[in-house]
């Protein structure tokens, strides 16, 4: 039962992922130097599935070792407008980064809505991520 309600995806689950991962892009240095990945999930790709689909694009992503935060842009509407998750290996405070955009969340999981470019988007969320509070020494 535990794996139908976690682990259970359409088969129109994978081509979507392999579409978004291949976007994918590992910043070593990001994020204060712990490294930082992100992906950007189109609105063509996610129309293929579930919002519940397109939400689970982050746990993979934030399972990169080499990165202590993950990120992943998810197209919510024209202009373009953003919704963006936000994850910590427990390194960076991700919530103070979404904060700056107007979000939320806690230390290690936050995510808020951003408007623009995708790149312009990560630009920025790249300049808060390296003034965010770190939650442990390095």
């Amino acid at each position: 039962m535990a794996r139908r309600i976690v682990d259970d995806h359409p088969f129109a689950w994978l081509p979507m992922l392999s579409t978004v991962l291949s976007e994918a892009r590992l910043e070593p240095e990001g994020a204060q130097g712990f490294g930082f990945v992100h992906t950007v999930v189109r609105a063509a790709a996610a129309a293929t599935v579930r919002l519940e689909e397109v939400e689970s694009v982050i746990d993979v992503v934030r399972a990169t070792r080499e990165a202590g935060v993950a990120a992943v842009l998810k197209e919510a509407g024209p202009g373009p407008v953003w919704t963006v998750s936000l994850r910590s290996a427990g390194d960076i405070d991700v919530s103070a980064a979404a904060a700056e955009f107007g979000g939320g969340g806690h230390r290690m999981a936050a995510g808020c809505t951003a408007e623009g470019p995708a790149e312009e988007v990560l630009d920025r969320l790249r300049e808060a991520l390296g003034r965010a509070p770190l939650l442990r020494a390095s």
